[in-house]
């Protein structure tokens, strides 16, 4: 039996450094809100739980800086949360990007 993977989640997100900081979600699919919880620091929330060992997720900067960002769910076992750290030559920044989130299916 073949393993088969479906996509679940996906947006492109635009970030303010402020004043006032924040974030917004564009292009939004499968996501039910986001927060910024400090610079280059955000957390995107699922319409859905997930088993966190079967999601494969992919952030890709969206900017003309060299940024770097990096995504990972929250928590293991079921969960909805997924944390994005953004950076810029080490610094953690604002910075745009685009997420996709798929689910592995036995």
């Amino acid at each position: 039996m073949s393993d088969k993977v479906e996509l679940i989640a996906a947006a492109q997100v635009f970030t303010f450094a402020g004043p006032p900081a924040g974030i917004q979600l564009k292009s939004n699919y499968g996501f039910k809100s986001s927060a910024r919880n400090s610079d280059g620091s955000y957390v995107l929330t699922l319409d859905d739980k997930h088993d966190a060992h079967k999601l494969v997720i992919n952030v890709t900067p969206n900017n003309t800086l060299e940024a770097d960002a990096v995504a990972s769910p929250i928590g293991t076992g079921d969960t909805n949360q997924i944390q994005i750290n953004t950076f810029v030559g080490g610094d953690a920044v604002d910075s745009p990007f685009f997420i996709t989130v798929y689910r592995v299916r036995s």
